[in-house]
């Protein structure tokens, strides 16, 4: 678990699940959670209950969150911690999943979010988030090749590729996690584990270029500092350049893999030059030589013109809510 929480890369959250079950209506969930010895998963000092849920019940989330909220304080009270109620800022915040007539509950042991991974310093109006970013390099495919990101923007995509590619932890970006504060963890064992993830740690350079490109000068120097907070500065080659145009300066990357974040037509550029941007960004990169392109838009259908019109065949295609928005995560391999 303690691995997970210091390396997960594509997770947003880690949940130690105390109680599973079914219930048949809010007083009975509610004696249900009461029943928990939580004398192992609570701390002194102030907790939350965050509920989510589906289907259709005779009661509201906002019900959910006052009575089982009083059950939970109930049973930390019972377990000898002196408590108190933050929804905003809490020491430990524990999870009420429900769907129908079944719920689960357990304990929040990551804290905020761990697509936060506190480098970033500069934010790009459209910029995506980490755990995304991570997961479309992977599946790129990305071993020691060259990494390019031709509309890099802030700098997330090869940011993430360097600390993949250098053994870097994201978890290290944070000086601890709650669970060091929660009886059934051992927080000797968890300071172990941060150690020696800061040995794994590749320091030199090696192999093929990670190449962040925008046509931006502002989102180039922002996306420095984002790669300097993060310590990967030096891993990454910075150019601005026209992505339509980046064969005029960069040589062959014969065999090298591409993962962007293109503009949609949404905040950023106009909708109508999307299907003629995409094309030519894709042209450009089958003359650079790239074997594998995977993206990420709302405008799936003109990107995968652009792939097949280029000789790049479709082999995956995930549908996936970026933000609040519907996008798809497009890969295309080269055929020629």
């Amino acid at each position: 678990m303690i691995d997970l929480i210091l390396w997960g890369r594509t997770i947003y959250k880690v949940i130690h699940v105390i109680d599973r079950g079914n219930f048949r209506d809010l007083d009975d969930l509610s004696k249900k959670i009461e029943r928990n010895d939580l004398k192992l998963f609570g701390i002194k000092g102030s907790f939350a209950l965050r509920t989510t849920r589906y289907g259709s019940h005779s009661f509201t989330s906002l019900d959910v969150n006052r009575v089982v909220g009083a059950s939970v304080y109930r049973a930390l009270n019972r377990a000898g911690y002196d408590v108190k109620v933050d929804l905003g800022r809490p020491d430990i915040e524990y999870i009420l999943r429900i769907v129908n007539d079944e719920y689960l509950f357990g304990v929040n042991i990551v804290g905020e979010s761990l697509h936060i991974r506190r480098y970033r310093v500069f934010n790009h109006p459209a910029s995506i988030k980490t755990c995304l970013a991570s997961a479309m390099i992977y599946l790129s495919g990305y071993k020691d090749e060259v990494f390019i990101d031709p509309m890099a923007g802030g700098g997330t995509i090869p940011i993430e590729a360097a600390l993949i590619k250098y053994r870097i932890a994201p978890g290290l970006y944070r000086e601890s996690h709650p669970l060091v504060d929660i009886p059934y963890y051992d927080s000797e064992v968890y300071y172990e584990r941060r150690s020696e993830a800061f040995e794994s740690r590749i320091d030199e350079v090696y192999g093929e270029p990670i190449i962040y490109n925008d046509i931006s000068p502002v989102y180039m120097r922002g996306a420095k500092r984002n790669a300097e907070s993060a310590e990967v500065d030096e891993y990454i080659k910075f150019f601005s350049y026209d992505a339509r145009r980046l064969s005029n300066y960069l040589g062959g990357l014969n065999g090298g893999v591409a993962v962007f974040n293109p503009p949609y037509g949404i905040r950023m550029t106009r909708n109508h030059i999307i299907p003629e941007l995409y094309r030519d960004v894709v042209s450009e990169l089958r003359v650079l030589g790239i074997r594998k392109i995977v993206v990420i838009t709302s405008m799936a259908r003109y990107f995968r013109e652009a792939l097949e019109m280029n000789g790049y065949k479709i082999n995956c295609r995930y549908t996936v809510l970026h933000g609040k928005l519907t996008t798809h995560i497009l890969c295309g391999v080269s055929q020629v």
